[in-house]
């Protein structure tokens, strides 16, 4: 067995701590021989240099992403409103993966696995649990964000043999064509899902009528709903870095109802007591100002989990794992503010 480890490596020069945790957690838990296949078309040179030296690690040419290209018909309309950075990400980050893929497949691996700079594999010997949970009708082992709003295969953590992807030719992210298909609208149905990359796997294991092993959320330790995931007690995810790194900030994340605190406590009563009609009313006279307030929240939140993370990588993950103990850095607050001298710088 052979493993190759498609990354795209997008960081920020504040970020080099975690890259070098990502590259080491990667060292020291997987037991398999591994490349790790990396794209660095947005990677500020002295990084480069740090993965040239890196004899695990391949730097792989690839064809540089058109800004725009990606985007379907439907999210043409939506560059004025959201911004095409914002619509554009996904598909940058998958036109690279889909090219590292490839490269990794044509070297000879036998196996594939996927990760972002901000994830990587807690538990030694991860990959050859995860080969072993293969089959021919398991095709793919993969990280879950949500089971009942984002069910499908997350690339922050994904693992599938060679073998599936010559049979089947999954792509991470859809075609028009696929988007308009009547097994989309069932697939829909059947599994809730955002249209983040690998929900092409997803939809291709779905038509095959094949199955897969998901990892899903494990922590024990750790409130965020989302920041600092662990997923089968396996994968790690901080989350959102690369985002960070290219817009200096968070997605809105996290649903109003899935807060803690007021802004949750009112969302959550609001669906109990307020007709359908009239929160829709309320919504488009507050949904700027809440946008700005949860994004602002997500962003402190952000900062501090990571923070956690770098300041005692050890402590923290096997606080998420088992819930016992608690990083010295949990006791501050994480505060961040756009004229911060922490502010990421774009690479």
């Amino acid at each position: 067995m052979r493993l190759g480890i498609a990354v795209v490596y997008m960081v920020s020069e504040r970020n080099e701590r975690l890259l070098d945790l990502h590259l080491s957690q990667i060292e020291k838990n997987t037991t398999t021989p591994y490349t790790i296949y990396a794209g660095v078309n947005r990677l500020l040179p002295q990084f480069r240099k740090k993965l040239e030296a890196n004899p695990r690690v391949k730097i792989c040419p690839c064809e540089p992403y058109v800004p725009g290209s990606g985007l379907l018909p439907f999210e043409q309309d939506q560059v004025a409103t959201k911004g095409l950075a914002y619509l554009d990400s996904k598909y940058e980050h998958s036109w690279y993966l889909e090219q590292l893929i490839r490269q990794a497949i044509d070297d000879g691996v036998t196996h594939v696995a996927m990760f972002h700079v901000d994830s990587f594999p807690v538990r030694q010997g991860w990959d050859r649990e995860l080969m072993a949970a293969l089959s021919d009708r398991c095709v793919l082992a993969g990280a879950v964000r949500d089971t009942k709003e984002d069910y499908k295969p997350l690339t922050a953590g994904i693992l599938f043999s060679c073998e599936f992807y010559r049979q089947y030719q999954p792509r991470l992210l859809l075609t028009q064509a696929e988007s308009d298909s009547p097994e989309y609208q069932r697939y829909c149905q059947a599994y809730p899902h955002g249209r983040g990359s690998g929900v092409g796997y997803g939809f291709r294991i779905f038509v095959e009528g094949l199955t897969w092993h998901p990892l899903v959320r494990s922590n024990r330790g750790g409130n965020h709903a989302l920041f600092g995931m662990i997923h089968g007690d396996m994968i790690f995810h901080l989350m959102a870095a690369a985002v960070v790194d290219q817009q200096n900030g968070v997605d809105y994340t996290v649903r109003p109802s899935q807060r803690r605190g007021l802004v949750g406590a009112m969302a959550r009563f609001s669906v109990l007591t307020i007709p359908e009609g009239f929160r829709k009313t309320l919504r488009s006279h507050l949904s700027g100002r809440i946008k700005r307030w949860c994004r602002s929240d997500d962003r402190q939140d952000w900062e501090r989990e990571r923070a956690m993370l770098l300041d005692n990588p050890e402590s923290y993950l096997a606080h998420l794992r088992s819930g016992t103990g608690y990083p010295d850095a949990a006791k501050r607050s994480a505060r961040w503010t756009a004229d911060s001298p922490d502010v990421v710088r774009s690479s």
